[in-house]
């Protein structure tokens, strides 16, 4: 009688220790299946990119303007729809790595380096293009223009050429003195910022 009944406890012991591997069997499962965690990140471009060495410039250079709350804009301050930002933005990016919120050129004429850039404020409300000239230079100078820029522009050179437009509903011919200043809003508009030989002025390039 004895003997029966040690084996059976021996049984039910050796049941008893197997059980916590089985559980810890299943709750490994469960952590390689789960997917309620913390999804993969973003990638940076599409949600707040860290600034450029172009940028960090244009950005010291604007906080050395007294009382001066102006940046230039991110990413995320852009606010790309996925589809513009794929399609649009991230080809030439590879490029030129301050797409769509710098350009660099002569946008003046006098042969030195300028920079323009979109910027915003600490509101992330208001928006306007900073033209640098003489960038490099003590002696620079910053010009804002506000017409008509709005969070989702992006800029480009325009090298000095013949540029085709309207002005206002006419049609306009103009032989550009400088480089110009490409803005555009993808699949809605576009407009050159052009020198006249002493003010910036635009042309409508697209409706």
């Amino acid at each position: 009688m004895r003997l029966p009944l040690l084996f059976i406890i021996i049984v039910f012991i050796s049941c008893g220790q197997s059980s916590p591997g089985k559980q810890e069997t299943s709750d490994s499962l469960k952590k390689s299946t789960d997917t309620t965690g913390p999804q993969k990140k973003q990638p940076a471009d599409s949600s707040g990119n860290k600034p450029t060495s172009l940028a960090k410039q244009v950005n010291s250079i604007l906080n050395d303007q007294p009382g001066n709350k102006w940046h230039v804009l991110n990413d995320r301050e852009g606010r790309w729809m996925s589809g513009q930002f794929d399609y649009f933005i991230a080809p030439k990016r590879k490029e030129n790595p301050d797409y769509p919120y710098i350009a660099k050129g002569d946008f003046n004429g006098d042969g030195k380096l300028d920079i323009a850039a979109l910027v915003t404020d600490s509101t992330k409300r208001n928006y306007q293009l900073a033209i640098i000239l003489n960038a490099d230079e003590v002696t620079r100078k910053i010009v804002s223009w506000k017409e008509d820029i709005d969070e989702d522009a992006a800029i480009a050179l325009l090298p000095k050429s013949d540029v085709e437009g309207f002005e206002g509903e006419r049609p306009k011919k103009i032989k550009m003195k400088a480089d110009g200043i490409l803005v555009e809003y993808f699949e809605t508009a576009s407009f050159v910022i052009y020198w006249n030989g002493s003010a910036f002025k635009r042309i409508q390039t697209g409706d």
